[in-house]
């Protein structure tokens, strides 16, 4: 885990979505733009005038104003798409090479509706394991800073005139 943004330039690249937390605990979810030494650009999704949607830039933080950044990672669709099509890719070749159990069907006659349950039952297999894909997001923290503690002072001074008394008080943050 990065603890200054010069060592968050090795984790995150622009264009990654992260979370933002800044120095008073306000979160802010967009994509990195640019990162730089000492500062970082968070770009946020608007609505053009024309329907289309595009990234803008929407605030600009200094390494001492964020606490926490947290990048999102979405899981890849390929994987879970072929390990839900693989069931019914099976279902279809055990039609094919197991038949019904008697020997009066031929491979050639069992072919068409193999592929169709290959296909069918692979289809609806493939779309269910994109599907829990496609809900698979990882968040992990990239960035932390350490809330720094700000020192308070009181100061009690004693006022005293010839017509009055009173006390003087000064705080400091």
């Amino acid at each position: 885990m990065a603890t200054s943004f010069e060592e968050l330039k090795a984790v995150v690249k622009p264009g990654d979505t992260i979370d933002v937390t800044d120095a008073t605990g306000r979160k802010i979810k967009g994509r990195l733009g640019e990162l730089s030494a000492s500062s970082l650009e968070l770009l946020v999704r608007k609505t053009g005038p024309d329907g289309r949607d595009a990234f803008v830039p929407q605030a600009r933080w200094f390494e001492r104003d964020v606490q926490q950044i947290r990048l999102e990672r979405r899981d890849s669709l390929w994987n879970g798409t072929l390990i839900g099509f693989a069931p019914g890719a099976a279902i279809g070749l055990g039609i094919l090479f197991g038949g019904a159990g008697c020997d009066c069907y031929t491979i050639e006659s069992r072919a068409p509706i193999a592929l169709t349950t290959m296909l069918v039952a692979g289809g609806i297999g493939a779309a269910i394991g994109a599907a829990i894909d496609a809900s698979m997001i990882e968040r992990t923290t990239v960035y932390f800073r350490t809330p720094t503690r700000r020192s308070v002072s009181l100061q009690v001074s004693p006022r005293l005139s010839m017509s009055s008394a009173g006390v003087q008080m000064r705080v400091g943050f």
